[in-house]
């Protein structure tokens, strides 16, 4: 097998098992129902209004929904495996990712700051 043929088979099993949500041109369907139930129904110390957070859950869809073209594909990619990350599947952590995406690109590059985190090195000077 030639290198230009490893390369297309390996390709082709990457995206065959890649979730089928990830291209997908509309709002994926979410199982939010295990995010709108109590983990423990025996603790009763966190109550959890189901219909509240199923119709938030709704809402949120719908807002996607609406908004949905407007996202840069790789973002939509990027926050429907962030918000289905656990088995605690949301729209409403779909939605938020990709708003703080959006406004994050908004930001202008430079906006004066000359301090990093300690974990990532200085920039250089351009002296």
């Amino acid at each position: 097998m030639t290198i230009l043929q490893t390369s297309a088979a390996a390709l082709l099993a990457l995206s065959l098992g890649a979730p089928a949500f990830a291209a997908e041109p509309a709002v994926p369907r979410l199982d939010v129902r295990p995010t709108c139930h109590p983990l423990d129904p025996s603790d009763k110390s966190i109550q959890i209004d189901t219909e509240r957070c199923l119709k938030t859950e709704q809402d949120a869809r719908a807002e996607l929904v609406r908004q949905w073209a407007d996202f840069p594909s790789a973002d939509r990619v990027l926050c429907i495996q962030t918000a289905t990350l656990t088995s605690m599947a949301s729209y409403v952590d779909l939605i938020t990712c990709l708003e703080m995406r959006r406004d994050v690109a908004k930001l202008p590059a430079d906006r004066g700051l000359r301090s990093a985190p300690a974990a990532l090195p200085t920039p250089r000077s351009a002296d």
